[in-house]
């Protein structure tokens, strides 16, 4: 069991931490979030951007994209789902049609068509995350995986807060 959670903090706690992170840290220093002081608040101001249709234009196209996955950590395992979803078909598909150069050579309004479809089941695909995860993880305590993930999301929005509290404080 230890070993299963070294390997879940590396592969899940990692990702989910930096990527949580860097997406809280970006949202209130760019002001797309406005200050808070917790994560429970956060997560409130999150949800409140999520529902006001004026804000959703606001913000880059990640922020915007980790607020169509729901925001919180919902949304920052959607948003890295969603890559690794779109890496690895993009390499199937590279791979499939004989590699970069043939892909080029062959460029057609098919193979638009046919990324435009992939993009939108892949979508799919990180929107139900869970189900995605259960899939792939193989393990018989996969509740270490979504607890790791969950931990890391905290620790990784919690850190961010802290950063952006101890900035402010110091230019007063």
């Amino acid at each position: 069991m230890f070993q299963e959670i070294l390997i879940a903090i590396l592969k899940v706690g990692l990702p989910v931490g930096l990527a949580s992170y860097g997406l809280v840290w970006w949202a209130l220093k760019k002001n797309y979030i406005s200050e808070v002081d917790s994560v429970k608040s956060f997560e409130l101001a999150v949800k409140k951007k999520k529902k006001d249709k004026k804000q959703k234009a606001e913000g880059d196209a990640v922020h915007r994209k980790w607020l169509a996955f729901g925001g919180g950590f919902y949304g920052v395992v959607g948003l890295l789902t969603y890559a690794v979803v779109e890496l690895l078909e993009i390499r199937d598909f590279i791979q499939q049609l004989g590699g970069f150069v043939e892909m080029i050579r062959n460029f057609s309004f098919e193979v638009v068509v046919q990324l435009f479809v992939g993009a939108i089941l892949n979508f799919v695909a990180a929107i139900a995350w869970p189900g995605y995860w259960v899939n792939e993880i193989h393990s018989n305590r996969i509740w270490i995986w979504f607890a790791v993930a969950y931990g890391a999301y905290w620790a990784g929005t919690r850190l961010a807060l802290q950063k952006m509290h101890s900035e402010n404080g110091s230019k007063d």
